[in-house]
């Protein structure tokens, strides 16, 4: 008597619309923390979620999580297209531009300005980083991702994830409050 083998895992079943749904706003959000012009952030999203689409067939849930799969789409697509940015001589650091649906409002109107302010101030400090730092900040905290899934998506190790966050946002933390000190 043969013993059932174990299924391998299987590509998600996943259509545009669950794919959209369940995936377009942290992919949306981590292109954001990268691209300052909206427009162009909401094009690469959905560059992004299209080739997921169409490479779907080629995901193996074996060699990782779906999103790990997703956010390697994302992450290669967005250094494509900054690449192709910087041989066309156009600056895309400046994240303070455009970035206001991104600070939260609050209850009031004078919270909401000072919220505005302080994610300018961030954002300034953010833009100074090292576009490493940078990268892997965005990954974490706008992609929602682990260390392990980033160090996958980067091919680095996942210790050097966790330092470079460290560091990141030591740094982010001290130009953080010497802005609010001047």
């Amino acid at each position: 008597m043969s013993r059932p083998r174990k299924a391998h895992a299987e590509t998600p079943a996943l259509d545009m619309e669950t794919l959209f749904n369940e995936y377009h706003p942290r992919v949306y959000t981590y292109v954001r923390y990268r691209i300052a012009d909206i427009a162009e952030a909401e094009d690469l999203t959905s560059e992004i979620l299209e080739r997921a689409l169409t490479h779907l067939a080629s995901f193996d849930a074996r060699k990782g999580a779906f999103s790990t799969w997703l956010f390697r789409i994302a992450h290669n697509t967005l250094v494509n297209h900054l690449k192709k940015q910087y041989h066309r001589d156009r600056r895309h650091t400046d994240l303070g531009e455009g970035m206001e649906d991104l600070a939260a409002a609050g209850p009031t109107p004078e919270q909401a300005v000072l919220q505005k302010e302080q994610m300018a101030r961030l954002l300034e400090c953010l833009n100074t980083l090292p576009s490493r730092q940078q990268e892997i900040l965005s990954l974490r905290f706008a992609g929602r991702l682990t260390n392990r899934e980033i160090a996958r998506i980067l091919m680095i190790n996942e210790r050097t994830v966790g330092v470079t966050i460290l560091r990141a946002l030591r740094k982010l933390r001290q130009q953080f409050a010497a802005r609010e000190a001047s």
